[in-house]
């Protein structure tokens, strides 16, 4: 097929024309109609111009061969200028080898431009483009000016007033030296991974490090904005050179607003496009589907450069198109035939693929063609094998728009064998007999080093800013603050004034924050965000150490500044930041506690030498530690939210820690005025208990519960000691026996408005309070605090989201706290869950989709099902989760995917289900089987199956019945029934015949698969034949014996379709079947060829009808399998024989004879010689003579006689030699030009009268011997033409059944001797023509050769200009005919028959003719018995 499109060039106005396509490629044809008469056809290129860089100056011109009739007429044209200026371009064209020739003398630069070439004619046209490329030589003054006046003249410009982000060059800024390119980036971001060492490379960067620390940071901004615009942006593809001169880069995106404008830019200048790829633009930009391609034609080398596609203020993608040169250019190989020739260049940089051509078409790796490229990329080799004469002809490489081509010359291997292949060479021919190493050596250490200087300016870029910075004030600290890198990279880490280490902490994207300039001595470490980013710690001037937290973007809060000699540590909020901690002056460490938010809380300043942390709240932030005026530590516990509780100013040199509630967060340690140690023990919930103040210097421990949290213990006063023992439930007894928390709170999930119930069970009676989020609580306003003993209850009646908060219980120094969050289970729409519930019904194949909406909530996890399993995204299940809905897709459905399909969305607080129906439909099951036989009789079947268990999702309409009759191979359709009746009655049947069934069921899906029955079914009983007659043996031979029988006399009213024949051999009593019943035999004859000779068979049938094999026939007489008598004959005997003397005759002699016969050979009717061998086989004889003899020849008669009769058989046996060589030849003329040549026979005459003489005839005009007569049986022959001034000379041989004697040779017959006085008569030889009609000079002969005897026949003519001679047999050409060889030598015309036959008797007929007449003769040929 081909696109009809509308043709304005070369077409009347509203002409249609339809573009076909070329074998040759980039040839574009548009044919101006659409059926083209017979014998025409549109233009078409056979050779196009190839694309040629040549040096100014030189010489440059295209080569194109087109064809078309009528004759088209070929134009030449440039994109950029006209070609009309006869000096500088002139069109050629060469009528000899049909090529249109477009010529450049001394071409100059401003003619490197993309040429076309139009071929037309009435019927179409044909176009191609070609690129010139001109190499300038030395520099142009005029060429500066020329270029501003282009740019200053150029409207379009003003126009495009967008730019890119990357600055085009005329507008950059000076860039400072080390500083890295804008276009690194952009080209890393829209690189895979595999190139990033590349691109490193080529712009100098060696820390990867940082730099895919910093591009993941640039992806992750440019994403979220590309995600304003569009969605799903993948497969970009960088820009490369296309078979066609065309250069594309593609992408596949969806825009978010169909409106949203595309902009293309090169160099950071917005470049026109079109949207489809026409004459008048140079950019084109096309969509296919999701599909974005950009395509440049009319490649330049200014085309090359940086190329970005944006959806309106956001780049999507952006590649680098450069140019390639050729080094070293392929050159012109000679290759053998049978030989391998090298096309070898060198381009100035790497590329991992040329594309290379031969005669026009792109060239593959293949069995015919090696692309070898090397390690370094720089030397690219193409290997023709096996070059043959046709493989010759230009082949070129290709690298973007530069190419160069050379041509193959293959020459013939003369050596070879005449009419045979060569042999396969293992050399190879070609190169480019330069050092191709060397080249690419020297060009790789050209790059190498160009990547060394760039190295080299950013890193004396680097050194001058660690230089800089540190000449700036030492209190100027970095800010470690908000840490927005979300780089998978670590950063470079910033100039360090301290002389300890500055280090960024890990962010969830695997960065790492720089860390702020640490002042101090110490350690400056940035915490860890969510990102996995460290925010920057801030200047710690402190020996000790300052580390940021992390917050839940990943990013540590600032540390603040830390004087201290100890460590300021800022906890971790929610959101992953680490809050700051405060100056610490102390020597001791202060760190903040992590708040529910994730962040740590401020580490109050420790002035004291010991360490201040704050703990870790539910929220997973650290509560503040008081300032620790105490050389010991204070730390905060973890709650259960995983938070650590506030470290109460520790002014003790002990350490005061905070124990682990369940929640896993630590209880606040008491001030621990002690020197020893107060720890809390860990509750039921997993955290430890509060630590009471701790007075004592030893340490105080809480017990081990049940729900294995330690007890609190008490306040140690005593300088020892203090356990808690262990109680039943596994936790440990408090010590002392003072008041304890058996049973603490726990965080719990409320649903909104439903009652919730918080218990604190203590070990004894004693009071206590309730707070929430630090207010005290009473009873009322929905709120129930109840006491019973040692049990205190906290009862909300109606949860409300004002009910969420932190809960605590005190009592005493005793207190426990547990959060409350209150929220609803997911709840669906009550008509989204209506239209989700309805069934969805698809057809096999298709696709089935399910959407269900929900409300945005946080935690919500969406699960989708099918029969209760759990379906995953992946093969043919797609899931789409967005904020308000989500959307599964099935892809490709099949008839079991039909099932329950349910979506769940599941939060803490619980769970809610919604449920659909997928029906699958589908053609049904076959219908169940196997198929009953109701009744059947002479006239009627009836028949009976199931329903199919799979009705394919839609009910069975009907049942249709197919029938086939036994012996027959067509189904015949019966009819159909309803789906309610699995019944069918057939009543069109015939008795005694055999029927198959099949049954399918049929819904508005189709067909199903066929029910057969498993066996046929008779109508009526069976019904079997009766015996037919006898069979009789009508002849026998050792391989066959032939029967034949009668039919039987009562057939019982069933038509026979065959019969069976049975055969058992004498002194046996097994009957064994000839034939098959299913293959019943025809014929009342049969020939049993499964006998063994000599055997004795007798042999029985039965008739066969649809009932089966009837009874059998009574047996045939005994048969002997033995040929009969017969009187011997001969078989294809030869009866002609030709033997050289000395070699061995045999006469074989091939008969049949029953019984064998007696052989005897007589030679001329009498016995032969004793020393002739006679050797008899079964079927053959054969007459061997060992060593023959002239005598030997003569009739030998074979002779065969048995008991039936005898038979002879002559065979003429002929023993020769090559003949003797005739005797002395003389010459005479009896008159003008003619020359009687006589010689005396060869003694061999006598003895052979097969012999006869050839003749062969010199001249001194010729010097060449040529055969003027055959086949002589006369000794003298009559020279014609003979001419004065010539000297002639003859040679006669004879020539028998053997070959040609030795020649005699003539005298010389010269111009001086035996001449005839010629007489001109007055008559000038001028006017003599020697034009004459054909004449007969010897007529044909009478012959009557014996049947298969050789016959020659031989006639003389002449006649000027040489006359056509045909031979006819009965008035039928026979020139032709392969059984008679025909010459025609210098006039004698001879026919030769090898072995005559009874048809080649007849009327013989000779036809010469030429010009000026015709003549004949004729003659009859009688073949002998």
């Amino acid at each position: 097929m081909f696109k009809r499109t509308k043709v304005t060039d070369g077409t009347a106005t509203g002409q249609v024309g339809f573009r076909k396509k070329s074998k040759v490629p980039g040839v574009m044809i548009t044919q101006y109609i659409e059926k083209l008469p017979e014998g025409k056809s549109h233009p078409d290129f056979t050779r196009k111009p190839i694309a040629l860089t040549i040096q100014e100056g030189k010489f440059a011109f295209f080569k194109a061969i087109v064809t078309g009739d009528p004759k088209p007429t070929v134009v030449w044209s440039r994109n950029n200028g006209d070609v009309s200026d006869p000096a500088r371009y002139q069109s050629k064209y060469d009528p000899n080898s049909n090529e249109h020739t477009f010529e450049m003398p001394h071409v100059k630069p401003d003619q490197a431009d993309t040429y076309k070439c139009f071929a037309k004619n009435e019927y179409g046209q044909a176009m191609v483009t070609v690129v010139l490329n001109v190499i300038e030589v030395g520099f142009k003054m005029t060429k500066a000016p020329q270029q501003q006046a282009e740019v200053a003249n150029c409207n379009f410009k003003k126009v495009l007033k967008r730019r890119s982000k990357v600055v085009p060059k005329a507008e950059e800024p000076e860039k400072k030296e080390g500083e890295i390119d804008p276009k690194f980036w952009e080209l890393l971001m829209s690189a895979d991974k595999k190139d990033y060492e590349r691109i490193c490379a080529e712009f100098g960067v060696t820390d990867f490090r940082w730099m895919l620390k910093k591009l993941n940071e640039m992806k992750r901004e440019r994403e979220e904005e590309q995600a304003e615009f569009v969605k799903n942006l993948s497969d970009l593809k960088p820009i490369h050179i296309n078979a066609d001169g065309t250069a594309s880069f593609e992408l596949e995106f969806d825009l978010l607003d169909p409106s949203s404008s595309i902009y293309l830019y090169k160099d950071g200048e917005m470049i026109p496009y079109t949207k489809e790829l026409g004459d008048k633009m140079k950019h084109c930009l096309r969509k296919v589907g999701r599909k974005y391609i950009f395509s440049m034609r009319d490649l330049m080398p200014e085309d090359a450069g940086f190329y970005q596609l944006d959806v309106e203020d956001v780049n999507m993608f952006s590649t680098d198109f450069k140019m390639v040169d050729f080094l070293v250019k392929i050159q012109e190989v000679k290759a053998m035939e049978r030989e391998d020739a090298v096309f070898e260049c060198v381009i100035s940089a790497p590329l991992s693929k040329l594309m290379w051509f031969g005669k026009n078409m792109p060239l593959e790796q293949g069995d015919k063609y090696d692309i070898e490229v090397s390690e370094d990329k720089l030397i690219h080799r193409l290997v023709v094998k096996d070059c043959m004469v046709v493989d010759k002809g230009i082949y070129a490489a290709c690298a973007g728009i530069k190419s160069c081509n050379a041509w193959l010359v293959v020459e013939a291997d003369k050596g070879a064998p005449k009419g045979k292949k060569s042999a396969r060479k293992t050399t190879r021919a070609g190169g480019s007999g330069t050092d191709l190493q060397k080249v690419a050596q020297e060009q790789q250490q050209k790059l190498d080093k160009e990547r060394e200087e760039r190295k080299e300016k950013i890193k004396a870029a680097r050194e001058a800013a660690a230089e800089a910075a540190a000449a700036e004030e030492p209190e100027k600290t970095a800010d470690s603050g908000a840490g927005k890198d979300k780089g998978a990279a670590v950063e470079v880490e910033r100039i360090g004034h301290s002389a300890g280490k500055a280090s960024g902490g890990a962010r969830k994207d695997g960065s790492i924050a720089d860390a702020g300039g640490g002042h101090s001595a110490g350690k400056a470490s940035g915490g860890a965000k969510q990102d996995g980013s460290h925010a920057d710690a801030g200047g710690g001037h402190s020996a000790g150490k300052a580390s940021g937290g992390a917050k839940q973007d990943g990013s540590p809060a600032d540390a603040g500044g830390g004087h201290s000699a100890g460590k300021a540590s800022g906890g971790a909020k929610q959101d992953g930041s680490h809050a700051d901690a405060g100056g610490g002056h102390s020597a001791g460490k202060a760190s903040g506690g992590a708040k529910q938010d994730g962040s740590h809380a401020d580490a109050g300043g420790g002035h004291s030498a010991g360490k201040a942390s704050g703990g870790a709240k539910q929220d997973g932030s650290h509560a503040d530690a008081g300032g620790g005026h105490s050389a010991g530590k204070a730390s905060g516990g973890a709650k259960q939210d995983g938070s650590h509780a506030d470290a109460g100013g520790g002014h003790s040199a002990g350490k005061a820690s905070g124990g682990a509630k369940q929640d896993g967060s630590h209880a606040d340690a008491g001030g621990g005025h002690s020197a020893g140690k107060a720890s809390g023990g860990a509750k039921q919930d997993g955290s430890p208990a509060d630590a009471g103040g701790g007075h004592s210097a030893e340490e105080a421990s809480g017990g081990s519960r049940q729900d294995g949290s330690l007890a609190d213990a008490g306040g140690g006063h005593s300088a020892g000691k203090a356990s808690g023992g262990a109680k039943q439930d596994g936790s440990l007894a408090d010590a002392g026996g003072e008041p304890g928390i058996t049973s603490g709170l726990s965080d719990i999930l409320a649903t909104r408005g439903q009652p919730a119930e918080l218990t604190v069970k203590m070990n004894t009676d004693c009071d206590g309070a309730w707070f929430k989020d630090g207010e005290p609580l009473k009873s009322g306003g929905g709120i129930s605090i109840t006491k019973d003993a040692n049990i205190h209850k906290l009862t909300i009646h109606s949860c409300r989201d004002t009910d969420s908060g932190l809960l605590r219980f005190v009592s005493g120094d005793l207190s426990t706290e547990g959060r409350i969050t209150v929220g609803d289970v997911p709840e669906f729409d009550e008509d989204d869950l209506h239209k989700f519930s309805k069934p969805v019904i698809v057809r096999v194949g298709q696709n089935a989709a399910f959407k269900m909406p929900f409300q945005p909530q946080e935690s919500l996890t969406v699960s989708w099902f099918k029969d209760g399993t759990e379906l995953k995204d992946g093969g043919g299940v797609k899931i789409v989760r967005e904020p308000n809905h989500s959307r599964l897709l099935l892809r490709d459905c099949l008839r079991s995917d039909t099932g329950e399909i349910k979506i769940q969305l599941k939060n803490p607080f619980g769970a809610v289900e919604a449920t659909s129906q997928l029906i699958v439909l589908d053609r049904p099951g076959p219908p169940e089987g196997p198929v009953e036989t109701v009744e059947t009789t002479s006239s009627v079947i009836e028949i009976k199956w199931n329903p199919p268990k799979d009705d394919g999702g839609s009910a069975v309409t009907n049942y249709i019945i197919e029938r086939q009759e036994r012996g027959h191979s067509l189904w015949t359709k019966l009819g159909d029934v309803s789906a309610e009746k699995t019944s069918f009655r057939d009543r069109n049947v015939t008795h005694g015949k055999k029927y198959s069934y099949r049954i399918y069921a049929e819904n508005p899906q189709g067909l199903s698969d066929s029910l057969e029955t498993a066996d046929s079914i008779m109508a009526g009983i069976m019904i079997l034949s009766g015996p037919p007659g006898k069979p009789k043996v009508v002849s026998t031979s050792k391989t066959c014996i032939n029967l034949t029988w009668t039919p039987p006399e009562d057939d019982k009213g069933v038509p026979i379709i065959g019969y069976q024949v049975e055969k058992r051999k004498k002194d046996t009593n097994q009957w064994l079947a000839l034939n098959a019943i299913n293959e019943p035999i025809e014929d009342v004859n049969y020939a049993v060829k499964d006998v063994t000779e000599g055997a004795e068979y007798e042999f029985r049938v039965s008739a066969i009808n649809e009932s089966g094999a009837g009874d059998a026939s009574p047996p045939s007489a005994m048969a002997c399998a033995k040929n009969p008598n017969m009187r011997p004959c001969f078989k294809d005997p030869e009866d002609f024989l030709v033997v050289r003397a000395g070699n061995s005759v045999r006469v074989k002699i091939s008969y049949e004879a029953e019984p064998p016969p007696h052989i005897t050979w007589l030679k001329d009717d009498e016995p032969i010689a004793p020393w002739i061998n006679v050797i008899n086989t079964e079927g053959m004889s054969q007459l061997v003579i060992p060593s023959s003899k002239r005598s030997d020849s003569a009739i030998y008669t074979i002779k065969a006689k048995n008991s039936v009769g005898e038979a002879f058989f002559d065979v003429e046996v002929r023993v020769t030699d090559e003949p003797k060589c005739p005797g002395p030849v003389e010459l005479e003329q009896t008159v003008y030009g003619k020359v009687a040549v006589s010689w005396v026979p060869s003694p061999d005459q006598e003895l052979d009268d097969r012999l006869y003489y050839v003749v062969s005839q010199h001249d001194s005009n010729t010097r060449m011997w040529k055969t003027v007569a055959d086949r002589l049986f006369a000794n003298t022959y009559t020279a014609h033409n003979i001419l004065p001034g010539i000297e002639y000379h003859f040679r006669v041989y004879a020539k028998n059944d053997m070959g040609l004697s030795d020649p005699s040779q003539s005298p010389t017959w010269g111009a001086n001797s035996n001449r005839v006085p010629i007489s001109s008569n007055g008559v000038s030889s001028m006017e003599i023509s020697f034009e004459r009609p054909p004449s007969i000079l010897v007529p044909l002969k009478v012959h009557t050769p014996p049947k298969g005897y050789q016959l020659y026949m031989t006639c003389a003519v002449r006649g000027c200009p040489t006359p056509n001679v045909s031979w006819y047999l009965n008035n039928t050409c026979i020139n032709s005919d392969k059984n008679y060889y025909i010459t025609n030598s210098c006039g004698v015309c001879s026919m030769y028959i090898l072995r005559v036959r009874e048809n080649d008797g007849g009327e013989y007929r000779v036809v010469a003719v030429n010009s000026l007449g015709k003549a004949e003769c004729s003659t009859k040929l009688t073949v002998r018995d």
